[in-house]
């Protein structure tokens, strides 16, 4: 796991960004072996990656052509995860209030006391989705 995790590092630092590792998967073969590691991983201008809060458990990108936050990557077991929040979501609006860029997704998680329930407004594909989060 960790050559195929270099090897994304190196192939976006050749581009001048950074490899985010949004999935990994290995394959066992006899004898208990790992045999096969596999990563995806995209390769970002770390200056557009926005971590909300380890809670609510997103690392989203800020993409100019995007309006909204793009999901890279969920934590298991976060707030986001248990609501249902996916990789290449699209959040576009948190607790009535429009999300414009990722950076405004984080000001607006970091707004948001404990205990509270937002209603959040996603794209999923061509779909929007409304989900219920608890924080």
């Amino acid at each position: 796991m960790k050559d195929a995790e270099k090897g994304a590092n190196e192939h976006c630092a050749r581009e001048g960004k950074v490899a985010v590792i949004v999935e990994r998967e290995t394959a066992e073969h006899a004898g208990g072996f790992y045999d096969t590691a596999v990563v995806t991983a995209v390769c970002v201008d770390p200056a557009q990656v926005v971590h909300t809060t380890d809670a609510f458990g997103v690392l989203a990108l800020a993409e100019p052509d995007i309006k909204g936050a793009l999901v890279l990557q969920v934590t298991s077991g976060s707030i986001a995860d248990q609501a249902g929040i996916f990789r290449k979501d699209v959040i576009f609006e948190y607790r009535g209030t429009p999300i414009d860029t990722a950076a405004a997704l984080r000001t607006a998680v970091l707004s948001t006391p404990a205990g509270e329930k937002v209603v959040l407004r996603l794209r999923r594909g061509q779909r929007e989705v409304r989900k219920i989060l608890q924080f």
